[in-house]
């Protein structure tokens, strides 16, 4: 294993946050790698002085909320805000199915097209035309 692997799991054992088998094997590293061991000195110092610095600084019990509020990420408003209502988009979904059930039901009950009537062959055209008139055909042309 390379040191660079190492060094990024020093913070993490500063922390007591490695597992006991990546802890036993950067311990036997830093045993062996003066560059490795001087940098954990070096984060050792740092932490110390962050914890010193922080026993110091005295907070508000709404900080979080206004650092929050100051980043954008957290939002106060004077009013609850009411719950969505979905009552609006559900009637709305209703009157169309019922729109749209009527109009299947109007198309499936009415027939398609109406049947035509079928001619009914009147007198005239089963009776013999007397002898020298003109034929049906002929008086269209006329």
């Amino acid at each position: 294993m390379t040191c660079r692997l190492f060094q990024n799991q020093l913070s993490s054992y500063l922390d007591g946050e490695l597992p006991a088998t990546r802890a036993a094997r950067l311990e036997a590293h830093l045993r062996v790698c003066p560059h490795c061991a001087s940098e954990l000195n070096s984060l050792r110092g740092i932490s110390e002085y962050i914890r010193a610095a922080s026993q110091e600084v005295q907070v508000s019990q709404d900080f979080d909320q206004r650092v929050l509020r100051a980043v954008g990420y957290y939002q106060v408003s004077t009013r609850p805000r009411r719950p969505r209502s979905y009552t609006r988009p559900l009637l709305l979904i209703g009157a169309f199915l019922l729109v749209l059930l009527s109009l299947v039901r109007h198309f499936l009950t009415q027939p398609l097209e109406a049947p035509l009537p079928v001619p009914q062959p009147s007198a005239a055209a089963v009776a013999p035309a007397p002898p020298g008139a003109p034929l049906p055909a002929d008086v269209d042309r006329h």
